[in-house]
């Protein structure tokens, strides 16, 4: 089979591992094949993408970005037709190019591709906007329009209510401007007439579905709108944030008596610029009342205060969602809070003093099974780690999420960690630890390495998400060994 022989008068070689010595087939077929044969160029269809389906095409241009979109609407007539669809352009913003010079704005502006525009931030330019920018902005239909620090003195002030009014969400974040004035004294950069001009447009014609509206240092200061104009504007939308803003007592009156016959659905109210000491807190009853979401930060309400808004929000209320930040609530009654945070189904409590008491009766009720509330964020909150941990246990396994924010601050004990994942072995209601938006690595957990590891084990296979940070290696090697071999059974 093999031929031995060497050709004669072929020379020696002195080394025994080269190939030459190599044993030679004798009957070896030839696997050489002739490649321009086979790779001869062969008669193909075309390939016709336009008989793609238009919701194949829908699918697949919505993972690309606003940039990539640009040179596909440049393809053919066909792909233009589906990538012009403006839901595919979320997230394209003013290029900042344009934001550098007056020529390079107005020359973006002369193109077609300047409709897609969805988000514009009207902030740090680095030259001076005029009517002539802003007319171009006029037939945009923006998603999110942003206002702050930038010098609006030769805007006109319809030009900007309509710039306003046609977007679905606007921001106007008022700081103070330096303007070359004769005293050299700092002006609000809005103004009266402006945000005048604002309110009068939101009153006859308005897009905006949100709006935030934002003091610096110095409060953004309303209290010179008439009532009646604010609360027809401001009852126009879903959603309204107020921040550093002063008002007087008779316009919020207006504002949230009517917001009852309105689309009004969401309230953030945070460092409102108003006497609370003279305000009626019923003013705010109705409105707390029909919301789906509250917010309520740093207000400095007092005792009797909160305690009214606790009272009205047990007495009816159809929040889904409530978040409350900088506030002492230790002086009320646990039964009541914990009533009024069991019936929402989100909610957050962030810097916010309170007792032992209070936070092991949001847990009892929790625990029972009988509340509404799916997620509960706690950040910033002492004695977390004096709750009874059977009780903090069952009450965190019924929720589907609860939020691990305080994580490496040892806000829980040894032994609340151990009941918690003994619990969440035996059976758990929670999805993923950590939020829906913002899982948590198992090992971020608080004294997670003394866990049993068949109970860690157990448990987190009865979760339907687990994020695990191999990288940082912080659980002991028989966790992860009892983990991993757990991954071949059936889990939820």
């Amino acid at each position: 089979m093999f031929d031995q022989k060497f050709e004669v008068g072929r020379p020696s070689c002195p080394s025994s591992h080269h190939t030459c010595h190599a044993l030679k087939p004798q009957y070896q077929l030839s696997w050489e094949k002739n490649l321009t044969g086979c790779f001869e160029d062969r008669a193909h269809a075309d390939a016709n993408y336009e008989k793609l389906p238009k919701e194949i095409l829908r699918e697949i241009f919505d993972y690309m970005k606003p940039s990539v979109l640009k040179s596909v609407i440049l393809v053919c007539k066909y792909w233009k037709s589906v990538a012009d669809e403006p839901a595919l352009w979320k997230g394209f913003n003013l290029p900042s190019k344009c934001k550098k010079s007056g020529k390079k704005f107005l020359k973006f502006f002369q193109k077609s591709i300047s409709s897609k525009l969805q988000i514009l931030s009207l902030d740090n330019f680095a030259f001076q906007l005029n009517d002539d920018h802003i007319q171009k902005l006029l037939n945009l239909e923006l998603k999110k329009l942003t206002i702050g620090n930038i010098d609006l003195f030769n805007i006109s002030d319809d030009f900007l209510a309509q710039v306003v009014n046609n977007s679905k969400e606007c921001e106007i974040l008022e700081p103070e401007a330096k303007l070359n004035t004769s005293d050299g004294i700092n002006i609000n950069i809005l103004g009266l007439n402006k945000l005048k001009a604002i309110f009068r447009k939101m009153e006859s014609e308005t897009n905006l579905k949100s709006l935030t509206l934002a003091g610096s240092d110095k409060a953004l200061d309303l209290s010179f709108v008439p009532s009646s104009s604010l609360a027809n504007a401001l009852n126009k939308l879903e959603s309204l944030a107020l921040c550093q803003v002063k008002f007087r007592q008779n316009q919020l009156k207006t504002i949230f008596d009517m917001s009852v016959e309105t689309k009004f659905k969401s309230l953030d109210l945070k460092s409102l610029t108003l006497d609370l000491d003279s305000v009626d807190m019923e003013i705010f009853d109705s409105a707390f009342s029909n919301l789906s979401e509250l917010i309520l930060n740093g207000l400095g309400l007092d005792n009797n205060q909160l305690k009214h808004v606790a009272e009205n929000l047990d007495k009816s209320c159809k929040l889904k969602t409530l978040k409350i930040s900088n506030t002492n609530m230790k002086e009320l009654p646990p039964g009541l809070l914990a009533r009024v945070v069991t019936k929402i189904s989100c909610v957050g409590i962030e810097s916010v003093e309170m007792t032992v008491d209070q936070l092991e009766q949001i847990f009892h009720i929790i625990s029972t099974g009988s509340s509404s509330i799916k997620q509960l964020n706690l950040f910033g909150i002492a004695d977390i780690h004096e709750i009874n941990p059977e009780t903090l246990a069952k009450g965190i396994n019924k929720l589907q999420f609860f939020d691990f924010a305080n994580i490496g601050e040892n806000v829980f004990t040894e032994n609340q960690t151990k009941e918690m994942f003994e619990v969440m072995s035996q059976g758990t209601s929670l999805k993923k630890l950590g939020t829906a938006s913002e899982p948590l690595a198992l090992e971020w957990m608080d004294n997670i390495g003394k866990v049993d590891p068949e109970i860690l084990a157990k448990a987190i296979h009865n979760l339907e998400e687990v994020t695990l940070a191999l990288e940082e290696s912080y659980l002991p090697l028989p966790q992860y060994m009892a983990i991993f071999k757990r991954f071949g059974q059936k889990t939820n």
